[in-house]
C-alpha cells in the first residue's frame, strides 16, 4: 500500500512489490493482495501461519501479539486487532516526531470469528476506504446471517445444494461458523478454503467442516444435505443440483446476476463505521487509501479533518517532515 520513511529508515506496509530483501515489511493480514516475498515480515503469528499454509510463503517473520511493541531502528511498532480476519492487525508507528496509525483492512463490528477493531489515538491516520462511499451502509450482521440461513435451508428443502463463493480467508470461516452455530447442516469446503480453515482450527477457532476430497465430504455432497463453500465457482463433485450464492459487500451495488443469491457480508467497515472510527481516533491528519479514497477524504474535510487521498501524493510514501 505505501512506504514510510523516517530518519533514513523505511518500512513497507502491505506492499506487494518486491523491493530490497533487507527491507522491513509490516503485513496487516494474509489476503493475497497484502502479502509479498522479500525482507523481514512483521505480522501476528496467525497471519504468518495463514501465509505459510494458504500461499506457501516461506519468508522471515517477526511475529508480535496484539499490544506488543517491536523496535526497529528509529521505529517503534505496536500491533492492534483490526477485526478483518484471523490475525489481522493495525500498526501504530512511533518515531521522532511521528505518531501514526495504519489500519490495513478494518472491521468495527463483532462477527462470529472476529472481535471489532478499536480506535487507537494517533496524530496521523492512514485508513482504508474500500466502502468509503455513503451508498455503502450494511444491514446488521444478525439480519445478514438470518437471510443466509433462510436461503440455504430453503435451497436444501427444494433438493439442491447451497454453495457459497467467498474469500478463502475470513469470510469462508465466518460462514462455516454460522452454519455450525445455528443449523445442523454439515459444511463441505473447497481446496483453498480447507487450507485456511485448518489453520483457523490450529490457531484455536472451533470449526466443523469436511474437505470436498475426503470420503465424508463426498458422501455429504452425494446426499445433498449439506452446504458447500469455496473461494471460486467450480464444478462441485456431485450429481445433485447446486445453487450458488456470493457473499460480498459489493452486492449492495452490483446485481451478481450469474448467481442465485447475493449477500452483503463483508469483513470491512462500511461508510458510517469508517466515519465513526476516524472521529474516535481524532487524528490531526488523515490519509485515505484504496476504494473510495477521494470520496471519503472529501467527506472528512467537510467534518473539519485535514484529509487527503494517499494516491494523490507525488510518491506514495510518507516522509517525516515533508508530508
Amino acid at each position: 500500500m505505501f512506504k514510510l520513511s523516517c530518519g533514513g529508515d523505511t518500512i513497507l506496509f502491505d506492499s506487494t512489490y518486491s523491493e530490497s530483501k533487507r527491507c522491513l515489511r509490516c503485513v496487516s493480514h494474509a489476503h493475497s493482495d497484502h502479502v509479498a516475498v522479500g525482507g523481514l515480515v512483521v505480522s501476528t503469528e496467525e497471519t504468518a501461519a495463514l501465509m505459510r499454509a494458504v500461499w506457501d510463503m516461506r519468508v522471515r517473520f517477526k511475529t508480535i501479539k496484539y499490544g506488543e511493541k517491536f523496535s526497529h531502528h528509529t521505529f517503534r511498532i505496536t500491533s492492534h486487532n483490526a477485526g478483518h480476519v484471523l490475525g489481522s492487525s493495525m500498526f501504530h508507528v512511533e518515531a521522532d516526531g511521528l505518531d501514526l496509525l495504519y489500519t490495513g483492512d478494518i472491521n468495527t463490528v463483532e462477527t462470529l470469528t472476529t472481535s471489532p477493531a478499536e480506535p487507537v489515538d494517533a496524530e496521523v491516520l492512514v485508513i482504508e476506504c474500500t466502502y468509503g462511499h455513503p451508498s455503502f451502509v450494511f444491514p446488521s450482521r444478525s439480519r445478514i446471517y438470518a437471510d443466509i440461513i433462510r436461503w440455504a435451508t430453503s435451497t436444501v428443502s427444494h433438493g439442491a445444494i447451497p454453495a457459497f463463493k467467498a474469500y478463502s480467508i475470513g469470510k469462508s470461516q465466518e460462514l462455516i461458523k454460522l452454519f455450525n452455530t445455528y443449523t445442523t447442516l454439515p459444511v463441505v469446503t473447497g481446496p483453498s478454503v480447507s487450507k485456511a480453515s485448518k489453520t483457523y482450527v490450529e490457531q484455536g477457532e472451533k470449526l466443523d467442516f469436511h474437505t470436498g476430497r475426503s470420503a465424508e465430504g463426498r458422501r455429504l455432497l452425494a446426499s445433498g444435505k449439506c452446504v458447500y463453500i469455496d473461494s471460486q465457482v467450480r464444478t462441485v463433485p456431485t450429481h445433485r443440483r447446486v445453487k450458488w450464492a456470493v457473499a460480498t459487500g459489493w452486492s449492495l451495488k452490483y446485481s451478481y446476476s450469474d448467481f442465485n443469491a447475493a449477500f452483503p457480508l463483508s469483513g470491512h467497515a462500511d461508510f458510517r463505521q469508517l466515519l465513526e472510527f476516524v472521529e474516535e481516533v481524532g487524528p490531526k491528519t488523515v490519509f485515505t487509501v484504496h476504494g473510495y479514497s477521494r470520496v471519503f477524504a472529501s467527506y472528512l474535510r467537510k467534518r473539519g479533518f485535514y484529509a487527503k487521498p494517499l494516491e494523490d501524493l507525488a510518491v506514495q510514501d510518507l516522509i517525516n517532515g515533508t508530508v
